[in-house]
């Protein structure tokens, strides 16, 4: 479980970084675009002469059908299947395989690991699958029952191909999950909207499954001024 979740955890940061250049790149064309089409109308303030940031950041929550649960369970369930045998290659090439699988295969046991690993390496894992589940509109409290369902899954299912499901795991991987989650969530929104690339760059490095195109809570801000009433007006639209 150790290098499984070191090993995905680089994956996902090398994916994220890669999002990040894209999407960098992207929000300098639409940036350009923007400037270009309202460049006599934009608001600036007369003051600190800052713009609006172009994106505000945050959560939509909303209601999911049981299908759509069951889809998106069903999705980050066959991901794990498909990224388990490429970060542990011997499981499948002499150590473990299918006889200990058979082996371990309904045992429940509290495992030996480090305080390290068990309070700080799942919990951490456990925020990621909060935070992907909050990023696809689930509201706090459903993202934690997504998030409690899907380490069970993989503790139960896949996990056992190296060794039995622990009932440490089964507990602190989603409720410690969602407690580091919440904060993590907290502290990427107020560094997505600081307003700096710096503060952006970190908010994403900490809750990656905001660079991806499933994420429902980025509002695109098109700040613009009225001449005739020497108004300001803002129109806000969703991005998914």
């Amino acid at each position: 479980m150790i290098k499984f979740v070191l090993k995905l955890m680089t994956k996902l940061m090398a994916i994220a970084l890669f999002l990040e250049i894209f999407s960098s790149s992207n929000s300098f064309a639409v940036t350009s675009e923007l400037k270009e089409a309202f460049k006599d109308q934009v608001y600036v303030d007369p003051e600190t002469h800052k713009r609006l940031p172009l994106y505000q950041y945050g959560y939509n929550d909303r209601e999911h059908s049981f299908a759509e649960n069951v889809k998106t369970i069903g999705v980050v369930y066959g991901l794990t299947w498909f990224f388990y045998p490429i970060v542990q290659p011997k499981v499948f090439h002499g150590a473990g395989g299918v006889k200990e699988y058979q082996h371990n295969l309904g045992k429940l046991v509290f495992d030996q690991d480090e305080p390290f690993w068990n309070d700080f390496v799942h919990p951490l894992s456990g925020s990621q699958l909060y935070l992907l589940y909050r990023a696809n509109g689930y509201d706090r409290l459903s993202a934690f029952e997504m998030t409690f369902v899907s380490s069970a899954l993989f503790e139960l299912t896949v996990e056992i191909f190296t060794e039995p499901a622990s009932v440490q795991d089964l507990y602190q991987t989603p409720v410690l999950g969602t407690v580091l989650g919440y904060g993590i969530e907290n502290a990427s929104m107020y560094l997505l909207n600081s307003g700096n690339t710096i503060g952006k760059l970190l908010g994403h490095a900490l809750n990656p499954a905001t660079l991806f195109p499933f994420y429902e809570g980025r509002t695109l801000i098109i700040p613009k001024y009225n001449e005739e009433d020497k108004g300001a007006m803002i129109r806000m639209e969703m991005s998914y």
